[in-house]
């Protein structure tokens, strides 16, 4: 678990995990790929906090799921399952994690309507007391894209659980999260067979690596345009990188809280599930 210490900033990755009836859990890398046992919906991928730019006196809690979502395609919640944002108080910045729930905001769908959308019900939960519900809905493909030129075309909703305020958000959104798996991939087989290959797994020090995508050798000077004119390469720079999450969306729960509602303090440690029963 990372510490998240609110500040005016960019989004923060933190953990995110899926939990599957509470007793198997799986650490989620993005991406974790469908199965038999676990849908796409259930593919939790991000999870991000933040203070609000648009009114710092408000935590903003996103988790992402549903990865490779195609363009144009609608995909949904599953209506078996809870998504969840858990947030910890923590005293200080290096107080260890006590992972206590000290709030927890659940998301629960119905079954969609013929037009794709589907009926939410957030439960808010502070010490593992229920304090209330709030209902509300999802918004379709259709309606995000839209959004591009109009932004009232998506749902916002609004409401108050107890003396809590909510404000939020769930339909399909670009993939924010940007990675060469390619490049990845090579580079590790590459440094793998180097430290670790040849007789005796002591090291190859034949093992080679591709130019990468601007033509800058692995050991060499780095191209005219490179960013810090050093004599490594391993990656490929953001000027020709392929992301293998372009044109991409993910499903978004975006919340926002008043920080002021949470209990006290400014420091929180925050993570997102998705449980499914047995």
């Amino acid at each position: 678990m990372k510490r998240i210490v609110l500040m005016s900033m960019s989004a923060l990755a933190m953990i995110a995990m899926i939990a599957i009836a509470g007793r198997t859990v799986y650490a989620s890398d993005h991406d974790d790929g469908e199965t038999d046992l676990k849908a796409r919906a259930l593919n939790l991928s991000d999870h991000f906090a933040f203070k609000s730019p648009g009114d710092p006196s408000k935590l903003s809690l996103i988790m992402y799921f549903n990865p490779r979502s195609l363009p144009g395609k609608q995909y949904t919640l599953s209506t078996k399952a809870r998504y969840e944002f858990h947030v910890s108080k923590a005293a200080t910045r290096t107080s260890a994690p006590t992972k206590k729930d000290d709030f927890v905001f659940r998301f629960e769908a119905a079954a969609p309507d013929p037009n794709g959308v589907q009926q939410i019900t957030l439960t808010v939960f502070k010490d593992g007391q229920m304090l209330g519900t709030h209902t509300g809905a999802t918004t379709t493909i259709g309606a995000s894209k839209a959004s591009a030129t109009n932004p009232s075309a998506i749902t916002t909703n609004t409401g108050t659980v107890a003396d809590i305020g909510v404000k939020y958000f769930i339909g399909p959104r670009a993939d924010s999260f940007a990675f060469d798996v390619v490049r990845f991939f090579q580079v590790r087989a590459f440094l793998a067979q180097r430290f670790f290959g040849g007789p005796g797994a002591i090291g190859d020090a034949t093992a080679t690596l591709a130019d990468n995508c601007r033509g800058d050798k692995f050991l060499g000077p780095e191209g005219p345009s490179g960013p810090d004119n050093d004599a490594f390469n391993l990656f490929n720079p953001p000027s020709c990188a392929p992301d293998f999450t372009k044109n991409l969306n993910v499903t978004a729960i975006v919340l926002n809280v008043p920080i002021d509602r949470l209990g006290g303090g400014t420091i929180f440690d925050t993570w997102s599930t998705i449980s499914v029963a047995e």
